[in-house]
């Protein structure tokens, strides 16, 4: 099971991912290095996708649709791909320095009204943005 595999050291299309820094419902996310750029990226990989041609073509239609996205506030799609050897379906991005929204209501607590309205203003401008190209993200973070 996907879940239960540390794909750190892997190599993954031309990334090798070196530390898991997040996991949600839909798959692992690793921090990662391309190594022809020497530049740190993220891979996100499906979690138990078990060869299913339909979660196959569903994944690399929105990792192609999500290359189209460029926007200031939208992390950049690298690369995709599907790595039969590892059962792996992949995607590498850039990797946006910060911290998730979480982290900083964690830390910080809630946002006055000050500074939730232009946050998101931010968040909606890319949402629409996606929206022109036909692109609904069903799990903003």
């Amino acid at each position: 099971m996907m879940e239960d595999r540390d794909l750190s050291g892997l190599v993954v299309g031309e990334f090798i991912p070196r530390e898991q820094i997040g996991k949600g419902g839909y798959g692992v996310v690793y921090r990662a290095e391309q190594l022809r750029l020497e530049r740190d990226v993220v891979v996100k990989v499906l979690r138990e996708w078990r060869g299913d041609e339909v979660s196959r073509v569903r994944f690399l239609r929105e990792a192609r649709l999500a290359s189209l996205l460029t926007h200031p506030y939208a992390a950049h799609v690298y690369a995709a791909g599907v790595d039969r050897d590892e059962d792996l379906l992949w995607i590498a991005m850039e990797l946006v320095p910060g911290v998730s929204f979480d982290a900083w209501l964690t830390a910080r607590g809630p946002m006055s009204l000050e500074q939730f309205v232009p946050f998101f203003e931010c968040v909606a401008e890319v949402v629409e943005a996606a929206h022109v190209l036909g692109i609904v993200h069903r799990d903003l973070k």
